[in-house]
């Protein structure tokens, strides 16, 4: 894990030319800060500087259900809110093999997507790169605001999924 204070690390050039790069942004919208990946998808739709090429999906708590739209992606990012014990709004990284380490009780929806990770490896179609780019909840009550805290983060976890899709399309 990483606290991200400036912009992530850009990841080792192994793929060059050969990336499939989708964005899936986990959450639940009735649980406020627990539905930040879901409005930062929807920040990401609604901006012009992302890559045509670019696949986002709305995943919420859908788990295995994402098995078909995430298959033949070779590079994918995720956006989701984190408890890791830190400052309400903090933003944490994740890269490939250290999300399986995550506590499953750190998000309710880890559970589906360490299964949907695992599904994807038995297949042989794990993409060869998986960042998780979290969110520290200040709340996970029920509530269909984001808290202070992470609304005012919700423009830096943007910009953070725009660097790392950035140095993705430069390998």
């Amino acid at each position: 894990m990483t606290v991200l204070e400036t912009s992530p690390r850009k990841p080792k050039p192994e793929k060059a030319g050969l990336c499939a790069i989708a964005v899936l942004g986990l959450g639940n919208l009735l649980r406020t800060d627990d539905g930040g990946g879901i409005h930062a998808i929807r920040r990401l739709q609604g901006d012009s500087r992302l890559p045509e090429e670019i696949e986002l999906i709305e995943g919420g708590t859908m788990g295995l259900s994402l098995l078909p739209p995430i298959q033949g992606i070779t590079h994918l990012l995720v956006l989701d809110a984190v408890d890791a014990g830190v400052g309400a709004g903090t933003l944490l990284r994740f890269a490939n093999r250290d999300i399986d380490r995550l506590p499953l009780a750190k998000s309710v929806h880890l559970l589906g997507f360490a299964d949907l990770l695992d599904s994807l490896r038995l297949l042989g179609q794990a993409p060869a790169e998986v960042i998780l780019i979290g969110v520290q909840p200040g709340s996970t009550d029920w509530g269909v605001t984001l808290s202070p805290a992470v609304e005012v983060t919700l423009g830096q976890l943007v910009e953070a999924a725009f660097f790392q899709i950035a140095a993705w399309l430069e390998v």
